[in-house]
């Protein structure tokens, strides 16, 4: 037998290649009655390319946005035409209006075709018409609505309204003589149930605010118009009631005058036309944690967030939507699709598929943990030919993945950066080759997806045997 001994530094030739070249001074020539095997002794290297990189093809997250315009301003609700014949003067109730009474949970009911109004109060008389048209909310009216034993709901009765309320009008009058100064807000709370209540908030702080002064006069009225309410929701049941910092004595010399309901369409604005935004990550070492900060940097303008959840490492990215909207608005990140467009990237972040339309203030999870490590294996294979080839089913991770010659070494790589791999073949494992005739040997160097790697520093001992047939 006769041994061939090769001792190779990478940096003298091939520094910057995804190869090391070995050219031979003289050729190793086989007889017919010999042949040849390889074996790989040892290989160290420095654990130095980036785990995020463009090389990589992993730091790029694509945002498709679409602007919405909202370009629909909030129309009145058709309840008063629903329950008053609006032709006649004064307003009398249609005539397929129906008045009916819960006298033992104080409510009266008034059904129209396309809503109901429950209007609650502590008189409530079987037979007795309480309820004032606060919907229509002329200067006589004056409707009992003390914060503890008034409200009015507003029930939809046609399902397939899909109308949700935006906005709302009310007045109240001021039917007594007091001379301190009273404050009476708004509540809104909507339901699907009619059992559990959601409040609604105000838009803006304080516009539904009422102030009668100290010096107002008995009959004096004060509005709020067009009270601007944080809901995109189609609730079946709208509720409304006051608070009121009168004393209990003068609550009731406080009554609802109006009470006038806007609504915008479950759709309300026009489609903007589309654009993508690449996010380019800084090529580097990233743990998880790192990582998510530099994504958050990057998504934050566009309106949205990532987190990492810190028992199953998986993100969570959500498209944020503060819902102060008020017509005419154009909300540039409207709807966002996030797509990441190499299997790496989504390895990486944890996310199987792509692209994915995210729903505004609704969490998208991704499907696995997060994982960074782009080095499990480093591949050195060859362009010999070996008399029983290797065989490989890799993935392909990005746009750069190739075919994989024969596999000479399959080495361990998930260490820290900067660290030095070792790897011995404790083994002495060889491959018998079919080559006769050398001058040229490459070693080319991959991941374990496919994807040529050009490592700038590798120490590589291995050895060509000559042998005998038997």
């Amino acid at each position: 037998m006769t041994i061939y001994p090769f001792y190779l530094d990478k940096t003298k030739h091939n520094k910057d290649d995804t190869y090391i070249d070995v050219k031979l001074e003289h050729p190793i020539i086989c007889q017919s009655d010999e042949y040849l095997k390889i074996k790989l002794l040892d290989v160290q290297y420095m654990n130095n390319m980036y785990n995020i990189s463009s090389y990589l093809q992993n730091n790029i997250i694509k945002l498709n946005i679409t602007p919405l315009i909202y370009d629909i301003e909030p129309t009145r609700s058709g309840v008063l035409e629903d329950i008053y014949d609006i032709s006649q003067t004064p307003l009398t109730y249609n005539t397929s209006t129906t008045l009916t009474y819960d006298t033992g949970n104080d409510i009266q009911f008034i059904t129209g075709t396309n809503f109901k109004i429950h209007y609650k109060d502590e008189q409530i008389l079987d037979g007795v018409d309480s309820f004032e048209n606060v919907f229509y909310g002329t200067t006589p009216i004056e409707l009992m609505f003390k914060p503890d034993d008034n409200y009015i709901i507003v029930e939809k009765l046609d399902n397939t309204n899909t109308d949700y309320l935006r906005q709302v009008s009310y007045g109240i009058k001021k039917t007594i003589l007091h001379t301190e100064e009273v404050l009476i807000r708004l509540v809104v709370k909507g339901s699907y149930d009619n059992i559990t209540y959601t409040n609604i908030p105000i838009m803006t702080t304080d516009t539904e605010l009422i102030t009668f002064a100290d010096d107002s006069l008995e009959d004096a009225i004060i509005d709020r118009v067009r009270i601007n309410l944080v809901n995109r929701i189609n609730y079946k049941y709208y509720k409304f009631s006051i608070t009121n910092t009168a004393p209990s004595v003068d609550q009731q010399g406080y009554r609802l005058n109006s009470l006038k309901l806007f609504t915008l369409p479950e759709v309300p604005y026009s489609i903007g036309v589309p654009s993508t935004t690449s996010l380019t990550i800084p090529d580097g070492f990233y743990k998880a944690s790192t990582y998510v900060a530099k994504i958050k940097e990057l998504i934050t303008p566009y309106s949205m967030d990532i987190t990492l959840d810190s028992l199953t490492n998986k993100v969570s990215i959500t498209h944020i939507l503060i819902d102060n909207i008020i017509y005419p608005y154009t909300d540039p990140n409207g709807r966002v699709a996030l797509e990441l467009p190499s299997l790496n990237t989504r390895d990486n972040i944890g996310i199987s598929k792509t692209p994915n339309t995210l729903v505004v203030n609704t969490p998208f999870v991704g499907d696995t943990s997060i994982d960074l490590v782009n080095y499990k294996k480093i591949i050195l294979a060859t362009d010999l030919d070996f008399t029983n080839k290797t065989h490989n089913d890799l993935i392909t991770g990005n746009d750069d993945g190739t075919g994989v010659g024969n596999i000479l070494a399959w080495i361990d790589s998930d260490f820290a950066p900067f660290t030095c791999v070792k790897y011995n073949n404790y083994e002495m494992t060889s491959y018998r080759i079919e080559n006769k005739n050398i001058s040229n040997i490459r070693f080319t160097l991959y991941n374990e997806k496919r994807q040529k790697l050009n490592l700038d520093n590798m120490l590589l001992h291995f050895e060509i045997e000559k042998l005998r047939l038997n």
